[in-house]
């Protein structure tokens, strides 16, 4: 459902220690998790802050509470573009969620409609963006090349084994990132008072060779 494969679940494991440390998490925060999902970092998160917010697809926030039903737990169903919210957040999370919307105006509307939910001090993560100038650079290389060579092997083998038919063309449909844009947005964070910087993935991690995450922090 994130766009992840069976051949990356070990891979997966590494997401969860990696924001943790880019959003520094600590037992007092408060956090928000946009684009949730069924909950594969909502539900370890809970565990570590004192409450945690979910937002998603009524669907999956079904099957979330068959999942996880912590009283520190609060589920929003519905589309947060369209969602109003009051409370302040210390840190913000919103995983694998922004390059599936429409275009570059629509990506920064969402950014900073998060940003004014971050309490003084806090620390928001905007992570797993597709970064084509890196993909391109990552291909570019000899390492580049034998991984992509291997990776098709793997996904052929995959969509054989569960009859699937694999889609590796973009969305023509939703926004691309590249090196400009992923700039663009920390150049329009720091003008409105914040600080942002562009993180690398480990490339262990299920796309590390091609993503990247950007990191926003309110001043306290």
């Amino acid at each position: 459902m994130a766009g992840r494969y069976a051949i990356q679940a070990s891979a997966e494991r590494s997401i969860l220690p990696d924001v943790l440390e880019k959003l520094q998490i600590r037992p007092q925060d408060k956090l928000l998790d946009i684009g949730c999902n069924v909950g594969a970092l909502l539900i370890p998160l809970s565990y570590l802050v004192q409450g945690v917010t979910g937002i998603d697809h009524p669907s999956c926030l079904e099957k979330l509470r068959l999942r996880a039903q912590g009283d520190n737990i609060q589920l929003l169903g519905g589309a947060f573009s369209d969602l109003t919210i009051k409370e302040q957040f210390d840190k913000i999370l919103c995983y694998s969620v922004l390059h599936y919307l429409s275009d570059e105006a629509e990506v920064l509307c969402f950014i900073f409609k998060a940003l004014k939910l971050l309490a003084p001090g806090g620390i928001a993560l905007f992570g797993d963006i597709p970064n084509q100038s890196k993909k391109d650079r990552f291909l570019r290389s000899e390492s580049g090349k034998a991984f992509e060579r291997q990776w098709k092997e793997l996904i052929k083998t995959e969509a054989g084994n569960n009859h699937l038919q694999i889609e590796l063309s973009p969305d023509p449909n939703l926004v691309r990132f590249n090196d400009e844009f992923l700039l663009q947005i920390c150049r329009s964070c720091r003008a409105d008072g914040f600080e942002a910087y562009i993180y690398p993935q480990p490339s262990h991690l299920p796309f590390g060779n091609t993503r990247e995450d950007v990191v926003i922090i309110r001043s306290a």
